[in-house]
């Protein structure tokens, strides 16, 4: 007897199928509706995930607020005072609405060229195809803090070593801010777990999860400075824009999501295994003395698994050049944008944003997440993939038209 073949059945088929379903058992909830399509058609090859998406597009299933604050991304704005420390009365953070969400605008003129502010990061990890392969290692050919070349350098500054390990800096400054936001709690001679989960993480060639756990080092790290400093550090946190992980991947890879479903999963799974073994709490001889003062509600929402696709998520959607910027991360996109970011003293850790024409007080100030050299096209396509929106920009809708205008 020769074996059934499967099929992945088109999504016009399957929403016709869904549709017949819930109007004979209208009372049929994702996990029956499942079943009766195995039933029906069991050649098709199903996942309940694909299902419970077209129920949803479909309007015959209510989300939970859980499912539903996880199709789109969101955002706040991060507590005054680290947001004031940054802007240094340059730019304010305003809500605009609920499809753009937030914003940076000027709060006087600038000329073109203006350095409008620097900012270092709330976390940043350099992306891997930047960095030698030990760099996770305490190699002593890049800065731990900020990557650069520490030979070059040299010849400038004189580097400075971590007192424990094998970790090397390029100044005594970046070991102290090192240490301040993540070293501390890093250091294999402190916490050789975490160098298992940096293992995990080059065997991916995925730097995401590093990312994401020197955010909650940075976290546990206010922490040590008291309460309300931490309460403040996490609250920044999450006003960064966020989509949890598994929605972001489940929408770009549509029909075809149950083929990488399996593989993702194992991947997020491993590397939440290894942050929590490493962080939660730190080893004893990484010297934290607050963890245990913590909120717990905050303390379990910070090491719960959702939240670790949330933060890989927010990484996602907010990386620039490897980090996770406040006030940067403030900025809408348009293609015909009036500022850029650039990274001084070649380096990518510190960030400056500079004006690219006049602008006045009052304007909202605008950076592009893509290449502004790609066509419209190519443009919306990877915004769509990688920011989970369509760009309604003048010049999209300027260059749409006239293609319309070209093909008739």
């Amino acid at each position: 007897m020769s074996e059934q073949r499967t099929v992945v059945p088109p999504e016009d088929e399957l929403q016709a199928a869904i549709a017949a379903i819930k109007e004979k058992e209208p009372e049929f909830g994702i996990p029956r509706v499942c079943a009766a399509l195995r039933a029906n058609n069991p050649a098709w090859q199903l996942s309940e995930k694909r299902v419970r998406k077209l129920m949803g597009s479909l309007g015959l299933v209510q989300a939970s607020g859980e499912e539903s604050k996880s199709t789109t991304p969101t955002s706040s704005i991060a507590p005054g005072d680290f947001v004031e420390a940054l802007a240094s009365g340059q730019v304010r953070v305003e809500y605009i609405d609920k499809v753009k969400g937030k914003g940076v605008f000027s709060t006087r003129d600038f000329d073109k060229g203006a350095n409008v502010f620097e900012e270092t990061p709330f976390a940043w990890y350099p992306r891997w195809n930047t960095i030698s392969m030990d760099y996770y290692k305490g190699s002593n050919r890049e800065c731990q803090l900020c990557a650069r070349d520490i030979e070059r350098r040299s010849r400038v500054i004189r580097p400075a070593r971590c007192s424990r390990c094998t970790a090397c800096f390029c100044s005594n400054l970046c070991r102290k801010e090192a240490e301040s936001r993540f070293h501390q709690i890093e250091c294999s001679k402190n916490n050789p777990y975490f160098v298992q989960l940096a293992d995990t993480c080059c065997a991916f060639d995925w730097g995401a999860p590093m990312c994401a756990a020197r955010a909650i080092e940075r976290v546990l790290m206010e922490y040590e400075q008291g309460i309300k400093q931490g309460n403040c550090a996490w609250r920044s946190l999450k006003a960064f824009t966020t989509m949890s992980v598994d929605a972001m991947d489940m929408r770009r890879k549509g029909a075809s999501w149950f083929l990488y479903e399996e593989e993702y999963e194992n991947r997020w799974k491993a590397t939440y295994s290894h942050m929590k073994r490493s962080l939660c709490p730190p080893p004893a001889a990484c010297g934290l003395t607050q963890f245990d003062k913590i909120p717990r509600k905050i303390r379990d929402e910070m090491f719960s698994y959702s939240e670790w696709l949330n933060l890989i998520g927010k990484y996602s959607l907010n990386d620039q050049n490897g980090g996770l910027y406040l006030l940067q991360s403030c900025f809408n996109h348009n293609c015909d944008p009036n500022c850029v970011v650039v990274h001084p003293n070649d380096g990518m850790y510190r960030a400056i944003i500079q004006t690219l024409r006049p602008i006045k007080a009052g304007e909202e100030m605008t950076i592009t997440y893509v290449n502004p050299r790609n066509g419209v096209n190519e443009r919306q396509q990877e915004l769509r993939d990688w920011y989970m929106f369509d760009c309604q920009c003048d010049r999209c809708i300027e260059e749409n038209t006239s293609k319309q205008v070209n093909n008739q």
